[in-house]
């Protein structure tokens, strides 16, 4: 396995525990909870994590023939994953493993040859498909940091100790 590969995956399988382990012993109430109407819930993050790694590993296996094309498509695939929590983190991992299996089976010269549409990008650009590691391990961090963030403002509004980060002088006021 190449080394670039190797740290990859070794990073997407320390987010993906480190995930699990933010996600421990979370009850409904929490899943659900909002700071603000506007804001996203708990269970609303992760079920986009779930389908943002399904469309990653499409791209992956299926690339131009991948069946989320433009964002209408990618649309219906958002409206159409669950809302049952414990069978979101079932199929997110089934969809990260398949993804992470599908890299590690490739050098990074075939990734860097091989390429997809975006239906981000402006209309005729392709991204090629080493790409979609850095996507996955930036995507994952992000969304951890909302996830911690929300069960600390959770615990915090229900007078407990937040979960993560310790109390640090620098965010005194």
């Amino acid at each position: 396995m190449d080394q670039v590969i190797e740290f990859a995956v070794g990073m997407m399988e320390r987010n993906w525990n480190e995930l699990k382990d933010d996600l421990k012993d979370i009850t409904d109430d929490e899943l659900d909870w909002r700071p603000v109407p506007e804001s996203n819930s708990i269970r609303s993050i992760v079920r986009h994590l779930r389908t943002v790694e399904q469309l990653y590993l499409s791209r992956l296996e299926d690339a131009e023939n991948s069946p989320w094309k433009d964002n209408a498509a990618v649309q219906k695939l958002a409206e159409s994953a669950t809302y049952d929590f414990p069978q979101i983190m079932k199929e997110f991992e089934d969809f990260r493993n398949r993804f992470v299996s599908w890299i590690q089976g490739s050098t990074m010269a075939d990734l860097k040859a091989q390429t997809f549409p975006d239906p981000s990008s402006p209309p005729g650009i392709v991204l090629t498909k080493d790409s979609m590691i850095s996507r996955e391990i930036r995507h994952m961090i992000t969304h951890r940091g909302q996830i911690r963030t929300l069960r600390n403002l959770y615990r915090r509004t229900k007078g407990k100790k937040g979960l993560f980060s310790p109390e640090n002088e620098s965010f005194r006021e």
